[in-house]
């Protein structure tokens, strides 16, 4: 019966979240993990990944709730227009016309009993707190914070996304001109170049750096457009880019063993290092970001029954890749010589099997890039549209469909073309920016959004997908955890600084 409903839930929405959180820090990881050591690593990961789930159900929780408080207010309003109507229309008496206030709060009490047909998850039948209104996270923080908490978190929730999406826009241009531009050869040394340069040439009289200008125009040619459609419209990419993961890690699995089965492998990984664990906890804390793009992605899936239990699969799933693949990494290869990026260890043809295993890993940045920027861009255009909803211009068609669309994706293309060095920009925007989205923001609106519920609906509903961690005490920890976060991401900065 479980496995019946877990088939029959839209698997395209999970790939959509797969896609999400197996981001390209992975690629990261294995250097974090080698620096830090397998057993710190280890732990560090298994927490942040735990963290990350909670505020992931904290989170469906919200969405739940505003769902809730959405369709409260139109009925209440619908309410008030029949009364109103009422009473233009049949003459009563003056003592009549005005309700007592125990007759108005029976009435609000009847309204929300009469809203509040909340259902099991497995219950088919529909609920107020069903979550099948597209709200973006601004939504969410303009429902439940203040003015100012409000404004801090669209400001911070822009700076994040247009930093990642400055970052994708980078990384597969240079990705894709340091593949055409070395020409791998067989001859057991690789060709990959690290160091970007300028003066370097390509084709010809094309230097690398008109390379990598050619390759952002194409692939903005061709992923730019997502941006003015509807997520859904990019299901076909996801479903292509979960494939290629799979594949990609699959290959990296099967030669790593490969080369520890045969006797060649080198790594001799340490049991802890605390100096590096800045750096370790940067990585795992951003391994799984995908709040800012979750309320784009759960609306859409049809069949929510086993969505909690669908979530957990995901993160289990993407956790145990990303362990299996760090620290089969770290016992495979010399840890001085593990790459940042780590297809760049196996962009040799002394690792990897031949020269179409060699494309087909270099060229994964370039796939991964394309299945998440219209994921992440679709979810900046619909929060800017938000920010700026109560403005009557913003509802025009030109404004929402071409001025939203082309404020999400020029400043990054702006900055792409300008620079291909942004890691300073991205590693402070990005890195403050995706542990307040992921540590920070959830736990608060949960927080006001339960005492917001029980207000209107009485202290006890039952919250259809709400979290099982319902007691304060786990928003404590998560925050304490952002604050421990934070404090380690400006050690990091500060250390690469100096």
């Amino acid at each position: 019966m479980l496995f019946r409903g877990i088939v029959a839930m839209e698997i395209v929405g999970m790939m959509y979240l797969f896609n999400a959180m197996f981001g390209l820090g992975i690629l990261a990881l294995p250097k974090a993990f080698a620096d830090a050591g397998w057993l710190t690593s280890s732990v560090i990961l298994a927490l942040a990944m735990v963290m990350s789930y909670i505020t992931v159900t904290f989170l469906i929780e919200v969405m739940a709730s505003a769902n809730a408080r959405v369709v409260w207010n139109r009925k209440s309003d619908s309410y008030k227009e029949n009364e109103i109507k009422l009473k233009e229309n049949i003459l009563v008496p003056e003592k009549r016309r005005e309700e007592p206030t125990h007759q108005k709060t029976f009435y609000s009490e009847l309204l929300s009993k009469c809203l509040c047909c909340c259902y099991l998850p497995d219950d088919p039948k529909p609920s107020v707190f069903d979550i099948n209104e597209l709200l973006s996270l601004t939504d969410l923080t303009k429902m439940y914070f203040n003015t100012v908490g409000d404004l801090l978190s669209r400001i911070t929730l822009m700076l994040g996304i247009y930093g990642s999406l400055a970052m994708f826009l980078t990384m597969a241009p240079f990705s894709l001109a340091e593949l055409f531009c070395n020409i791998p050869r067989c001859t057991g040394e690789s060709n990959y170049t690290v160091i970007y340069l300028d003066e370097n040439r390509c084709w010809g009289p094309i230097s690398k750096s008109n390379a990598y200008r050619i390759f952002l125009a194409g692939f903005v040619f061709l992923i730019g457009p997502f941006v003015f459609f509807s997520i859904q419209k990019n299901k076909f990419i996801q479903i292509l880019a979960t494939t290629i993961s799979f594949s990609v890690f699959c290959i990296i699995f099967v030669v790593a063993f490969h080369l520890l089965a045969t006797g060649h492998g080198k790594g001799n990984p340490s049991l802890a290092n605390f100096g590096a664990l800045p750096n370790l906890f940067g990585a795992c804390s951003l391994a799984a970001v995908s709040h800012a793009t979750l309320p784009q992605i759960i609306p859409p899936i049809q069949n929510k029954a086993y969505l909690g239990f669908g979530i957990a699969i995901v993160f289990i799933v993407v956790g145990t890749l990303y362990a299996l693949l760090s620290l089969t990494i770290m016992f495979t290869f010399e840890n001085e010589k593990i790459q940042t990026i780590v297809l760049l260890n196996f962009l040799d043809c002394s690792v990897a099997p031949g020269v179409f295993f060699i494309y087909f890993l270099g060229l994964y940045t370039t796939f991964k890039v394309s299945a998440i920027f219209p994921l992440n861009a679709v979810t900046l255009r619909d929060n800017l549209w938000a920010m700026f909803s109560p403005f009557q211009c913003s509802h025009i068609w030109i404004v929402e469909r071409l001025i939203f669309p082309i404020l999400t994706i020029l400043p990054p293309i702006v900055i792409a073309m300008v620079t291909e060095n942004i890691e300073v920009i991205v590693g402070v925007t990005g890195s403050y920016a995706a542990t307040i989205i992921q540590f920070v923001i959830p736990p608060l609106l949960v927080f006001f959004s339960r005492r917001d519920t029980h207000e209107k609906f009485g202290p006890s509903v039952h919250i259809k997908f709400a979290s099982p961690f319902q007691h304060n005490l786990w928003i404590i920890i998560v925050i304490i955890f952002a604050v421990f976060a934070l404090i380690t991401v400006t050690i990091l900065y500060i250390t690469h600084q100096s």
